[in-house]
């Protein structure tokens, strides 16, 4: 009797989860797969039905045959594969889909960008990038000293102001 008590609380809890699958069930079969897919009007959510109804189904049938403790579980085990792979198809197109409208909302974005700055006139970066002219320039350093270069120029100043407006006839 000992053993009768502890599987009780079990066996209640599995009555309960029958009692809410039933509850659901009844609200999936409330009308045919056929009524329930005309009445839809998007073609995605007529694919989450139709894999709503075979994983339901599967699971059922899969559940009915563990009861009966059949030993071959193969075609229904494939037939689950089958459900799981098409409802993994519909979840990667979401996320295609998903994807899609962030690419399009980011095109939007620059495209907003790009005619807000033509608009106000303003470019808000230089036509170039200053990035390819980093480390590039070349500086060139006289070895001379800069006191000898400052005669030097003053020399060629004097000399043109001593020879401003004289000829000079060289032969």
């Amino acid at each position: 009797m000992e053993d009768i008590s502890k599987i009780k609380p079990y066996i209640s809890y599995l009555n309960k989860q029958l009692e809410q699958l039933a509850i659901e069930i009844k609200k999936l079969t409330a009308q045919s797969l056929n009524e329930q897919l005309l009445s839809l009007k998007d073609e995605r959510e007529k694919l989450a039905l139709s894999n709503k109804y075979a994983y339901v189904l599967s699971s059922l049938l899969f559940v009915y045959m563990k009861v009966l403790n059949v030993k071959d579980m193969s075609p229904i085990m494939g037939e689950l594969a089958r459900v799981k792979s098409y409802m993994d198809r519909a979840k990667q197109l979401d996320k295609k889909e998903i994807e899609k409208q962030q690419k399009q909302k980011e095109q939007q974005a620059s495209a907003k960008a790009i005619i807000q700055s033509s608009l106000n006139g303003a470019d808000p970066q230089p036509a170039i990038s200053k990035v390819h002219f980093q480390g590039r320039h070349t500086k060139f350093e006289d070895s001379g000293d800069k006191e000898e270069m400052a005669k030097k120029i003053m020399s060629r100043l004097k000399q043109a102001k001593s020879t401003k407006g004289k000829v000079s006839k060289k032969k």
